[in-house]
């Protein structure tokens, strides 16, 4: 378990890092095309850069699949768990959501596979404005479904996640 532990550590603090880095970019990419078109504009070789909106889109997307599984491991996503605990008996309660975490888990396998195979045929098609392949925007979908995944696997076997603290977590139950 203490293996496991440092294991989700290291994964999380990546993720972490990722998050924090492609949110800050996009910030500063954003508040730097405000400058340039709205405060610098009079100046002719001062102008907005017509790669930024490509970059910020792509970030969106990294940060929306990336964030996804600190939700997953918070329990902060929408479920219908208190329905389900409420109006079912618990173990038929308890056996649906068995089942639902494993059609969830075999959902996100199918996604990192597709993914992969989406993401290699893009390695030769480039951005509009950048020659940066857009393999780059959807290995976004792999890489996030694999972090679901992992939290939604420690999810399936412990119960809960197991390196979460009680204080962490949010209202609501992750199905």
């Amino acid at each position: 378990m203490k293996k496991l532990e440092k294991v989700d550590k290291v994964l999380n603090g990546i993720r972490i890092a990722a998050l924090v880095g492609i949110l800050s970019a996009c910030i500063i990419m954003c508040l730097t095309n405000i400058i340039l078109r709205y405060i610098v504009r009079g100046v002719p070789s001062m102008r907005p850069f017509p790669w930024v909106n490509e970059l910020m889109q792509m970030g969106a997307v990294w940060i929306a699949f990336l964030a996804a599984g600190l939700g997953v491991k918070s329990n902060a996503h929408v479920s219908l768990e208190t329905l389900v605990s409420n109006h079912l008996p618990p173990k038929v309660a308890k056996g649906l959501k068995k089942i639902a975490q494993v059609v969830v888990l075999i959902t996100l396998v199918v996604l990192i596979v597709v993914g992969i195979q989406v993401t290699m045929d893009q390695s030769r098609s480039y951005l509009q404005n950048l020659h940066i392949s857009n393999a780059w925007f959807y290995a976004a979908i792999p890489v996030g479904c694999f972090y679901l995944f992992y939290d939604y696997l420690l999810i399936f076997i412990f119960g809960k996640h197991p390196f979460v603290k009680e204080d962490e977590g949010t209202a609501g139950g992750a199905f």
